[in-house]
């Protein structure tokens, strides 16, 4: 009976020496305010991993780009100084040019899946950034300009932005050149100011604009709408490697969960901030017929030019995937 107390008590004794599987933290940061929809779709993310992977893995933010600057947060996560990041690919295309893939996109998060063209994006954040490509959730949204004062519309039905000053970045600078366009590149922080000081007279933007707060401050929305959003959710390859096929299998469907999720609510937010755009007298002009076909062809040809030059044979291999043409 001793005998079988002691083994007993030894194995016990074993049991409780035994490691267990520690809970991953992993230390995020945004590239917008929180009061972005963008940093909003990425808490709702954190939400879903942080109730899924309990004793797994646990995402906590560390802050935005009030802690680190927007344009630098690419170099933090490749660095190791946090794990994950979210905001637009656009803020490094310098970096990894093939994000323009997702800019000039026109399929969604979840076709880009289903068609292989996200694992080949997923390699270029490898090769480029040494980074994992975990979500894409700006695909559901367009963009847009924004002015401070009414258009001047052309003979054939267009808009002439010759002359005018817009606030940009790298993921417009072309686009507004060949527009005629003088870029002021600026953070989205400063575009309130820009536009009451008369600083800039207009901006490119998502459908989604009064969380940026200027909608008494914008006369006119122009369209027809442009391009994907090229936000998304990245994570330093080897903190994401080293993690357990468990917490990755959380990270993915939460991604995937959020995705579905954005596909779903987009059409109801995109028409609520319409609504309040209209409310504070904003007009919505729209570029009709073949002078409309033209301008977002133009937006679009700029885009993938650019990534071909850049990248011609990642070019080859994924514009038909991401930007197919009517048979």
């Amino acid at each position: 009976m001793k005998k079988i107390l002691f083994a007993m008590a030894a194995a016990a004794a074993m049991l409780q020496g035994t490691p267990t599987m520690a809970q991953e933290v992993l230390r995020a940061i945004h590239a917008l305010p929180e009061n972005n929809d963008t940093t909003r779709k990425f808490r709702q993310f954190i939400d879903i991993v942080n109730r899924n992977g309990e004793g797994v893995v646990q995402i906590e933010i560390i802050g935005g780009p009030e802690s680190i600057p927007s344009n630098q947060q690419d170099t933090a996560l490749r660095n190791g100084v946090v794990d994950m990041q979210e905001g637009p690919s656009g803020y490094y295309f310098g970096v990894v040019p093939e994000g323009n893939a997702l800019q000039g996109a026109t399929i969604t998060s979840q076709e880009a899946r289903e068609n292989g063209a996200f694992e080949i994006l997923n390699d270029a954040w490898r090769d480029r950034l040494g980074a994992e490509l975990i979500g894409w959730i700006g695909a559901e949204t367009k963009y847009y300009i924004y002015l401070r004062e009414d258009p001047v519309l052309t003979e054939d039905g267009g808009v002439d932005f010759s002359g005018l000053k817009f606030r940009s970045v790298g993921t417009y600078r072309d686009w507004f050149t060949s527009l005629g366009v003088e870029n002021i590149m600026m953070p989205q922080p400063e575009v309130f100011s820009a536009l009451e000081r008369g600083i800039i007279d207009g901006f490119g933007w998502i459908s989604i604009v009064t969380d940026v707060g200027v909608n008494r401050l914008i006369s006119a929305r122009v369209g027809p709408p442009v391009w994907r959003a090229n936000t998304v959710i990245m994570m330093n390859g080897d903190r994401y490697d080293a993690l357990s096929d468990e917490a990755k299998t959380i990270l993915a469907e939460a991604a995937i969960e959020l995705e579905n999720s954005i596909s779903e609510t987009m059409p109801d937010l995109v028409a609520a901030d319409e609504a309040q755009q209209a409310e504070a007298g904003v007009e919505f002009v729209t570029i009709e017929g073949e002078a409309g076909e033209a301008y977002v062809r133009q937006a679009h040809d700029l885009v993938w030019d650019a990534l071909e030059a850049a990248s011609p044979e990642f070019t080859a291999e994924i514009k038909p995937l991401m930007y197919p043409q009517p048979e």
